[in-house]
């Protein structure tokens, strides 16, 4: 039955894979304007850029591990990872966060403890209220700065704060099951110190590479002040991905950085060109933790003939390559 069960799993976040990249073939012809945008970009800055993207997912996992460890729920490194890179490359074309739930399903998977669904959930719920307070952050400094309002910040704290409210207050919410183990994991991190600053040390760490990430991808396309680009370029994109329009955001996001940078006097068409520019690489970073998370969790059989295919089209695409050499076609 477990097993029967996990491979229904398996199924689901490979169907939702496809549906994804399904959606990314449709609408190919949104994301060409980055393609070009990325032709006269800088390719170190660019490289530098989807390695910051790639160090925020790894803090990303770590932080999950950490929050799940907390409730009880044990999971190995590498399948979080594995789990949560299915999640992310679902996020990047579907509306509506639904990788976010695809990550939470995946993940319970994986845990064995009652009502695993459940607590994966809470999981969730704590790294929200965790992000959120490190988005806040965020906030506060390109405040400071003058780049942004200060107005956010007490909506992010807002959030964190209904939900440890909501995991320590509410002795209605707790007299049902379900919802009691949704708010014991935000419980458990609150009542462990040390537990919670390093969840909050790794969601800063994500939220840190992902503005190295964003400096990196202004400075490949020219943007002045790249610092002063990143701090309001990320809370914009946050906040265009919860709206829920188009799937991955796609040009919800990149019309939202266009229009915070053009207010700090960036021209409009190089703004705009930033915008595709960042979710073209965080794209291709989480297309390819997504690609790996499958393979990861197939049978050893199939991976096992996936990787001989793989190979073998690697020699082929190397003699080829070889071929065109002697040839003199380049």
């Amino acid at each position: 039955m477990k097993k029967t069960r996990h491979t229904l799993a398996l199924s689901a976040a490979g169907l939702a894979t496809l549906a994804a990249l399904g959606v990314l073939l449709q609408r190919g012809g949104r994301l060409l304007p980055a393609a070009d945008a990325l032709t006269d970009a800088s390719r170190p800055w660019l490289a530098l850029a989807a390695v910051a993207f790639l160090t925020a997912f790894a803090c990303t996992v770590l932080a999950w591990h950490t929050v799940l460890r907390s409730a009880g729920a044990h999971i190995c490194p590498r399948q979080a990872a594995a789990r949560l890179g299915i999640g992310a490359m679902v996020n990047s074309f579907a509306p509506a966060k639904l990788g976010d739930a695809v990550k939470v399903a995946l993940c319970s998977r994986a845990i064995d403890t009652p009502g695993r669904l459940w607590t994966a959930g809470g999981a969730y719920a704590a790294l929200t209220a965790i992000r959120s307070l490190t988005l806040a952050a965020l906030v506060v400094v390109a405040s400071a700065t003058g780049a942004m309002p200060l107005w956010p910040v007490f909506v992010l704290v807002g959030v964190a704060g209904a939900v440890v409210i909501g995991a320590f207050a509410s002795r209605t919410l707790r007299s049902h099951r379900h919802v009691a183990q949704i708010l014991d994991g935000v419980g458990a991190l609150a009542r462990s110190p040390r537990t919670f600053a390093t969840a909050i040390s790794w969601t800063a760490g994500m939220q840190l590479a992902r503005v190295l990430g964003t400096i990196a991808v202004a400075a490949a396309l020219g943007v002045p002040h790249p610092l002063l680009a990143a701090l309001v370029i990320l809370p914009a994109l946050d906040v265009a991905g919860t709206i829920p329009l188009t799937p991955g955001s796609i040009g919800v996001g990149s019309g939202a950085v266009a229009v915070v940078l053009a207010s700090q006097g960036i021209g409009m068409t190089q703004a705009i060109a930033v915008g595709f520019a960042i979710q073209t690489v965080e794209t291709l970073v989480s297309v390819s933790c997504g690609l790996s998370g499958l393979l990861y969790l197939m049978q050893p059989e199939a991976r096992r003939v996936v990787g001989r295919v793989a190979a073998a089209g690697a020699s082929a695409a190397l003699a080829s390559l070889v071929g065109l050499a002697a040839l003199g076609v380049f």
